[in-house]
C-alpha cells in the first residue's frame, strides 16, 4: 500500500488529481478512516540532468509566533505579511542531496534544509556541493525569528521582536525592523536600514552600514568601513570598531552623548555643534555634547574617524 500511496501523492504533485480526489483515493486505500492532506504544493522541474523541487507550506499561528530556519548553500528571505499565518516557499536544488522538513509545534514553525546523509555512491550523477535551498517566508509582523544558513545571503524586512541572523560568506540585510537584532557573517557586508531597538553586528573583511537607526548599536569588523546614521538611545552605550577601515558617523539633530574616538594610523574629527572636548588630538577625541546621556565609542587602527551631523548626503 505504500507504493500506491506514493503514486497518489505524485499524481497530486503533478496536478493530475485535486486535493479532494487524492483524499478520497487515500481513504479508499486504508479503509474508512478519513484522510486530510496538509496544504502543500510540490513541483518538480528537470532539464539537462538538473532537478528542482518547489515546496509551499502554510501554517496557522497565534499572536506570538516564532520562526526558526536552518538552510545551506542558498538564500533565506523573510518578509512581514498578514497576521495569523506563516507561509514558507522553498526551492530545493538537487533535492536528492537535501533533507528538508517544514514542521509546526504550537506557534513555533521550524524549517530545515541540510545535506542528505546518503553517500555519493547512492546519489549517482549528483554532486552534493551543488545541492542547496532558497527559502522565502512571510510572517506576521510580531514574529521572533532565528535564521541561519551557510554560503548564502539572509534578508529580513518589516518584522518586530527578536531576531538572530547568521550566515557564512553571505551578506545580511535588515530593513524596517523593530526589536533586538543579533547579526553575524564572514567576508560579507551587513546593511541595516530603518531600525529601532538594539543591534549586535559582526562581520570580517567587509563593511557595516547602519542607516536611519534609533537605539543601541555594537558593530565590529576587521577589514572594512563602518557607517552609521541615526541616534543613540539615552542611557545606553554603543561601540563601532574596525581594524583596517574608516568610521563615519552622522548623528541626528541635538544629540546628547559622551564620545570617545581613537585611531592609531589616521585622524579623528568631530564636527558636532556644541561639542566640548576634554581630549582633542590627531588620533583621539573625547568629550561631550548636550547632556552626555548616551555613550559612543568609535575605534580603528588604520583609518580615519569622522563624527558629524547629517548633511544632504548620508555618511
Amino acid at each position: 500500500m505504500v507504493e500506491e500511496r506514493r503514486r497518489v501523492l505524485d499524481m497530486l504533485a503533478d496536478g493530475k488529481v485535486t486535493v479532494a480526489e487524492a483524499e478520497r483515493l487515500l481513504q479508499a486505500l486504508q479503509g474508512t478512516h478519513p484522510v486530510k492532506i496538509r496544504k502543500r504544493r510540490r513541483i518538480k522541474a528537470r532539464s539537462e540532468g538538473s532537478e528542482t523541487d518547489m515546496r509551499d507550506d502554510t501554517f496557522a499561528v497565534g499572536a506570538s509566533p516564532r520562526l526558526v530556519v536552518r538552510g545551506f548553500n542558498g538564500r533565506i528571505r523573510v518578509r512581514a505579511g498578514e497576521p495569523g499565518s506563516i507561509r514558507v516557499r522553498a526551492r530545493l536544488k538537487k533535492p536528492r542531496g537535501i533533507q528538508y522538513r517544514a514542521v509546526q509545534q504550537g506557534d513555533l514553525v521550524t524549517i530545515e534544509a541540510k545535506p542528505a546523509q546518503q553517500s555519493e555512491e547512492l546519489l549517482p550523477g549528483l554532486s552534493r556541493q551543488h545541492a542547496g535551498a532558497n527559502i522565502e517566508v512571510t510572517v506576521p509582523v510580531p514574529t521572533n525569528v532565528d535564521l541561519a544558513t551557510g554560503n548564502g545571503p539572509v534578508e529580513l524586512r518589516g518584522t518586530e521582536g527578536g531576531a538572530a541572523v547568521q550566515t557564512k560568506n553571505g551578506p545580511i540585510r535588515v530593513e524596517q525592523f523593530k526589536g533586538d537584532l543579533n547579526a553575524t557573517t564572514k567576508n560579507a557586508p551587513i546593511t541595516i536600514k530603518t531600525l529601532a531597538g538594539s543591534a549586535e553586528l559582526t562581520t570580517t573583511n567587509s563593511r557595516v552600514s547602519i542607516e536611519d537607526a534609533r537605539g543601541r548599536f555594537n558593530a565590529q569588523t576587521t577589514n572594512g568601513t563602518i557607517k552609521f546614521h541615526g541616534s543613540i538611545a539615552p542611557g545606553s552605550g554603543s561601540t563601532l570598531a574596525t581594524t583596517n577601515g574608516n568610521i563615519k558617523v552622522a548623528l541626528d539633530a541635538e544629540p546628547s552623548l559622551a564620545l570617545t574616538a581613537t585611531t592609531v594610523n589616521g585622524r579623528v574629527r568631530c564636527g558636532i555643534p556644541g561639542f566640548v572636548a576634554s581630549v582633542e588630538t590627531r588620533h583621539k577625541v573625547q568629550g561631550t555634547v548636550g547632556g552626555g546621556e548616551a555613550e559612543l565609542t568609535a575605534q580603528t587602527v588604520n583609518g580615519t574617524i569622522a563624527i558629524q551631523q547629517p548633511t544632504g548626503e548620508q555618511p
